[in-house]
């Protein structure tokens, strides 16, 4: 093995480690709500309330009028700070994955989908 191709495998991997250990994260997916069931300002408001959620911000991606009020899609980014976790002895991107469970469980959620190239570090 050549030393130009050691010093890129160990390059990429130092930056595969130092990613594990961010604490804050962003995740954009698509959140499917039955708004005829629970507001979707209700819906937002428990997912703020989700450990470790720092800020959620929503956009529809059609018009209001357009949609069907049993499965209401909104495009949701949501950030989440690692601190609560840091304390009790780490957190990673895996963690996310309870997050968006956590956020799947709540009243009114229908689906939250999250891809993994759409979850990034801050």
């Amino acid at each position: 093995m050549k030393l130009n191709q050691l010093r890129s495998i160990i390059k990429e991997e130092l930056k595969n480690s130092l990613n594990e250990y961010q604490d804050k994260f962003k995740m954009v997916g698509i959140l499917v709500t039955d708004i005829n069931d629970r507001n979707q300002q209700e819906v937002l408001s428990d997912i703020r309330s989700v450990t470790g959620v720092t800020v959620v911000g929503s956009e529809e991606p059609m018009a209001y009028a357009d949609q069907d009020k049993s499965q209401f899609k909104s495009i949701l980014t949501v950030k989440v700070d690692g601190h609560p976790w840091i304390l009790k002895g780490g957190f990673s991107r895996e963690k996310l994955l309870d997050i968006i469970d956590d956020i799947k469980k709540i009243q009114g959620v229908k689906a939250f989908q999250v891809k993994d190239d759409n979850i990034s570090t801050l």
